[in-house]
């Protein structure tokens, strides 16, 4: 047998189309021609209500019988719908085999008003779940600003305040400023018990300060002139022991860091 030509697998599509269109055509005269009206029959209060109710049965959720779901589940096993369209719900399945359009146009009803139920109680959830998560949110932040920060938690924009015995920084020392420095937060680093700046910088030195970060003010090296004492006395806060480590809060106040 020879090959179909271009000219005729063109033509043959050309039939097709138009005859698919004339089917169409055919089962639209067959449709009512007068426009459907829908006439309440309840207040949509009502009909919320009945679909939010609990039932024994599956069918009783689709408002259908129980002759009509079990039609459903044959043709849910039997039916070309079954393959054609696998998540067809049961009330789009049996419109497909009602015998009159008044059957599925209840149908359709059915479905339309399960879509609204649907639809408002998405629609209530959602806003009911903003309310509450902005509630949680709220507190969840109150928790964070009152918690002990510390090395873990701080951040690059964090402004610190580190406070240091005068003397060599040994290793307890050193590891410290370099997990400080490693934030990358601004740091005021205040010596305690310095007589004067040689002994400041010679702690700056032990204990490994950048030069760098000192010439950009990323870190900057203070005589403590009483600030430790006025802190860590400040209100109901414990009195830690040096080195210690705060964390400036955006109201002014001070936060002590766990290290």
């Amino acid at each position: 047998m020879r090959p179909l030509s271009v000219k005729r697998c063109v033509m043959a599509s050309i039939i097709s189309a138009g005859a698919m269109l004339y089917a169409v055509a055919v089962s639209a005269q067959l449709l009512p021609q007068t426009p459907i009206v829908y006439t309440p029959t309840t207040t949509t209060e009502s009909l919320l209500s009945r679909y939010s109710q609990m039932h024994s049965k599956p069918n009783a959720y689709w408002q259908l019988t129980d002759e009509e779901w079990a039609k459903y589940q044959a043709l849910k096993e039997k039916s070309p719908w079954s393959v054609w369209e696998s998540h067809a719900t049961p009330l789009s399945m049996l419109a497909y085999y009602a015998p009159s359009i008044e059957e599925k146009r209840r149908y359709a009803r059915i479905e339309a008003e399960l879509d609204v139920w649907r639809q408002f109680s998405v629609t209530e959830f959602q806003l009911l779940y903003d309310k509450e998560r902005k509630i949680v949110q709220e507190r969840y932040v109150e928790y964070m600003e009152k918690r002990m920060p510390t090395l873990g938690t701080l951040r690059p924009y964090d402004k610190l305040r580190l406070f240091v015995e005068a003397g060599e920084c040994n290793t307890h020392c050193r590891s410290l400023v370099s997990r400080v420095l490693k934030t990358q937060a601004k740091v005021d680093v205040f010596v305690v018990g310095a007589n004067d700046d040689q002994v400041i910088f010679k702690w700056a030195e032990s204990a490994g300060i950048p030069v760098e970060r000192v010439k950009t003010k990323e870190v900057t090296l203070n005589h403590d002139n009483g600030l430790f004492k006025i802190i860590s006395t400040n209100g109901v806060m414990t009195v830690p022991k040096l080195p210690a480590l705060f964390k400036q809060t955006a109201g002014g106040g001070n936060q002590v860091v766990a290290i």
